[in-house]
């Protein structure tokens, strides 16, 4: 069976409310003024050390720092409950799960608020390893240290995002990746996956079609 690994936002769930609402909080706590619900749709998915930057031109590790302290303290306390799973996701979770297949999550979120939105929408028993990243980690490094796990790194392997750092990320250690579709990237993006998919209900068979051995040189 395959290893299957999957970003959180914009692929298992849609977090537009509370990612929206939490960057507004931040550069409203910071002297900036908020911005329009459509123009910060597009920073769900990249590093927030690159959305505050072309947000509101903060590159000063101090202002960064409090600026990600903000964000990451409300998604925590509040934003989390406003994740919403998306429709027939659930359902290829079990799915996978129940065909043997071995399901992680390597999101840019901080662990511990992926693990607490798992929870929340009850679906963190489908997960072997649920990975996120410190400000200035490469999702790569969440992806080497699942192909480093005996188990894990040993079965043929996939990433599946929404956005063009997945499928680098995928593509800088040799691992195929699935694109989809109803999540915040665009054509120019998709582009740069192995596949693309329209509906969740695609997924298993593209997995199937798609996932590959990856060369322990590659690690």
């Amino acid at each position: 069976m395959n290893t299957v690994i999957f970003d959180l936002d914009g692929t298992i769930t849609d977090p537009a409310e509370g990612i929206v609402q939490s960057f507004n909080h931040t550069l409203s706590e910071l002297g900036f003024n908020p911005r329009p619900r459509e123009e910060l749709l597009e920073f769900i998915g990249p590093p927030l050390n690159v959305s505050f930057y072309k947000l509101a031109g903060i590159n000063d590790k101090t202002t960064l720092s409090r600026a990600v302290e903000l964000f990451r303290g409300r998604i925590f306390s509040v934003a989390y409950a406003q994740n919403q799973i998306y429709d027939g996701i659930s359902e290829v979770l079990s799915q996978l799960h129940a065909g043997g297949s071995r399901l992680c999550i390597a999101t840019q979120k901080r662990q511990d608020i992926a693990v607490k939105v798992a929870e929340f929408l009850h679906i963190k028993h489908f997960f072997t390893q649920i990975l996120g990243c410190d400000l200035l980690q490469p999702k790569s490094e969440l992806l080497r240290d699942i192909l480093s796990d005996n188990i894990l790194g040993s079965r043929p392997i996939v990433m599946i995002g929404d956005r063009a750092t997945d499928y680098i990320a995928a593509s800088e250690v040799n691992m195929p990746s699935i694109a989809v579709r109803w999540g915040y990237g665009d054509e120019s993006e998709y582009a740069l996956a192995t596949d693309v998919v329209d509906r969740p209900e695609d997924l298993p068979l593209s997995i199937l079609n798609h996932a590959s051995l990856v060369p322990k040189a590659e690690i």
